[in-house]
């Protein structure tokens, strides 16, 4: 854990270097550079704040609190870090799901006239553009990665728990309005790797990086998910030693999982044949009473529903892109 504020601008130069993008760890570091000797004046000049204000928070009993409005110990809140180590752990095979889709695409393809295009800092619901030659897009798609298995599966809509991909229903209106606006086809790609979840994941990430994350998310501070952001990127690209077998061992079952094609369009389609069967929330009295923030999801079946990643990319090469096009506007895949 940070205990200190060379602690935490120690975290902050592991993640950041010097190109540190967040106005109070711009503070802090500044508050070094006084220390070391440079005139305040300039320093503040340098980050794009008045000597006033970097005067006040190198003179505050606690700087950390006085430029992020937190306190390390506050930072320390038990369910506050084990909430940030979750949502961390799950970014985590997230990214690990996206660097293994790229390598499955580029082996398959092994061509430059279909081109995919890593459309993730748009920070829309698509991962990735796949276009021709002419740089024209001709398709969007989403990452969906799942650990968890929902039990009572069989008992509730009909599939067994191995056999079951739950996807929220307002995602595919989301997919398939973005498909009719843009005249686009909006593919889901779907991996799972059952128990790979983030709260085992999460027990990858450094605790200085799950403290830090923790003091930037309970302060008062802009900006906030490009911390997870930087602090995944981080760690996927170049995991700490202590880390290291871990992350290796997530990317390995990640690499070895089934992975799936759905089009927004067959998953709307079924969505509409099998409301009743597949939905159970629409079944249950006053669903979102009972159970709280629990989604409206659809429940496909991975081997009846959904199209084997290779066997789509192999359509793909086989049948070219008009058929494909057609094929996916249709609902086939």
């Amino acid at each position: 854990m940070l205990s200190s504020l060379a602690d935490l601008l120690a975290a902050v130069d592991l993640l950041y270097g010097a190109a540190i993008p967040l106005k109070p760890l711009q503070m802090l570091a500044g508050i070094r550079r006084v220390n070391a000797g440079e005139g305040i004046k300039a320093v503040a000049k340098s980050i794009g704040t008045t000597a006033k204000k970097l005067e006040s928070v190198n003179d505050a009993a606690d700087p950390i609190t006085e430029a992020i409005k937190c306190s390390l110990a506050d930072a320390e809140d038990a369910k506050l870090l084990g909430r940030v180590r979750r949502n961390l752990g799950q970014l985590l095979v997230g990214q690990l799901a996206e660097h293994e889709f790229e390598r499955i695409y580029r082996e398959s393809m092994a061509t430059s006239e279909l081109h995919l295009e890593d459309d993730r800092e748009a920070r829309s619901d698509t991962d990735y553009l796949v276009r021709n030659g002419s740089q024209r897009a001709l398709f969007r798609v989403n990452i969906k990665f799942f650990g968890s298995q929902f039990r009572n599966a069989k008992e509730l809509v009909g599939l067994e728990p191995d056999d079951c991909f739950a996807l929220a229903t307002y995602k595919i209106k989301q997919g398939l309005d973005k498909q009719e606006k843009e005249v686009l086809p909006y593919l889901f790609v779907i991996v799972s790797v059952p128990g790979l979840m983030g709260e085992r994941a999460g027990e990858a990430i450094p605790e200085n990086l799950c403290h830090l994350c923790s003091l930037i998310f309970k302060g008062k501070v802009s900006g906030k998910r490009g911390v997870e952001d930087a602090i995944i990127e981080k760690i996927a690209a170049s995991p700490p030693p202590a880390s290291k077998v871990a992350i290796e061992k997530f990317a390995q079952e990640i690499a070895a999982a089934s992975w799936y094609v759905l089009s927004a369009r067959k998953a709307d389609k079924l969505l509409r044949e099998k409301l009743f069967d597949r939905v159970y929330a629409v079944r249950v009295r006053a669903f979102a009473r009972n159970y709280g923030n629990a989604e409206l999801d659809m429940h496909f079946s991975l081997k009846d529903d959904l199209t084997p990643l290779k066997d789509f990319l192999a359509k793909l090469r086989e049948l070219g892109l008009p058929q494909i096009m057609s094929h996916l506007e249709r609902g086939i895949f």
